[in-house]
């Protein structure tokens, strides 16, 4: 009887991690010293290949940004960051087609800036270690030198995460801020009240939004500048840069509703014939 041979499959070899393959450039150049351009560019592709493979995907800020909307759409958690006179349940199925498009919007956005991010990375790690193989000194380098040169040259790449989860983060506020301004809007809102983050410990702000903090500015149109009840004391909203607007931005806005809800200063004459202010 005879037996059929059963051929066995090698295992797939593991691709190479980044570390490896810069550290068997570094070695080859230590070892023959510059030889040809050639040998250059060849190395110069293994270690694009390598660092593309350990470069963060957009999954990550993809899976954020889409649980922040089925937070705030999908399961109504905009209309609980609303004041009680604010708008109901029915806006916010009106507008849930727009507030889609802006969930795909930064998406797309943070794709691309990913993308972006990551080219530029992956080119900036070639160059150093081009940089470095073309001024290795004729009597070589150090074993310290060497684990210098591989920390040095991976740094691009090894930032990569923390660029891509602060894409995440800042792409998610302005997706919460789109969705609370156009919900606002759509909802009457006659004005926002401006909230900056400079008192948290760490924050980088920007002093021109540290210098908002509290004023209020009208929303241009709205129902109360049209009847004439209201008129600006620091400007309209759409003067400026929005909450969540300029990169790394965290600050945030509150709308009113009401014009009896605002300081006595912004409502005109009629406004505070129609309100009994003075």
């Amino acid at each position: 009887m005879a037996y059929k041979r059963t051929s066995r499959t090698k295992p797939k070899r593991k691709p190479k991690t980044l570390y490896e393959v810069l550290t068997d450039a570094i070695n080859y150049y230590v070892d023959n010293g510059w030889d040809s351009q050639k040998s250059l560019l060849s190395w110069c592709q293994k270690l694009r290949v390598a660092a593309s493979r350990e470069s963060p995907s957009d999954d990550v800020t993809r899976k954020h940004l889409t649980s922040i909307y089925s937070r705030l759409v999908v399961h109504g958690g905009a209309l609980r960051d609303q004041p009680p006179d604010g708008p109901k349940q029915i806006t916010l199925d009106k507008i849930k087609p727009e507030l889609r498009k802006e969930l795909d919007r930064r998406i797309f956005a943070s794709a691309n800036l990913i993308k972006l991010n990551r080219e530029q990375a992956i080119e900036r790690t070639v160059q150093r270690f081009q940089g470095w193989v073309t001024s290795i000194p004729p009597d070589g380098v150090s074993e310290i030198d060497k684990n210098a040169q591989k920390s040095a040259i991976r740094k691009s790449i090894s930032d990569l995460d923390f660029i891509s989860r602060r894409v995440a983060i800042d792409q998610g506020h302005k997706l919460a801020s789109n969705v609370k301004y156009l919900l606002s809007v759509q909802g009457g809102a006659i004005a926002f009240r401006w909230h900056s983050n400079w008192r948290r410990p760490g924050y980088d702000y920007r002093v021109d939004h540290k210098d908002r903090d509290t004023l209020i500015y009208l929303i241009r149109d709205s129902w109360a500048v049209k009847q004439g009840l209201i008129q600006p004391e620091y400007g309209y909203y759409d003067e400026i840069t929005a909450a969540g607007e300029e990169p790394f931005c965290s600050c945030q806005v509150f709308p009113i509703y009401a014009p009896q809800k605002l300081p006595v200063e912004f409502l005109t004459e009629k406004g505070k014939r129609e309100f009994n202010r003075t």
